[in-house]
């Protein structure tokens, strides 16, 4: 199977291959917030929850996943 932290691992890659900024963020005292933050060209800003295969969000993430998308965020 494979693990979260290696898919995660694997996202940064691309990211940076592509020359993209790609952030984990650390939010202490607040749990579900997205994994990473992605700045591409052009001002474009994506939030991004990464999960292994079988792995399902859990409601604070949904919560929160919610309360950017109603900014205007994308989150994916």
């Amino acid at each position: 199977m494979i693990r979260e932290r290696d898919i995660e691992r694997a996202f940064m890659k691309r990211c940076k291959a592509h020359g993209w900024l790609c952030w984990k963020l650390v939010s202490p005292g607040l749990r579900g917030v997205p994994d990473r933050m992605v700045l591409l060209p052009g001002g474009r800003m994506y939030l991004v929850e990464l999960k292994a295969v079988k792995g399902n969000r859990i409601e604070i993430q949904t919560h929160w996943h919610s309360r950017a998308m109603a900014l205007g965020t994308t989150v994916h």
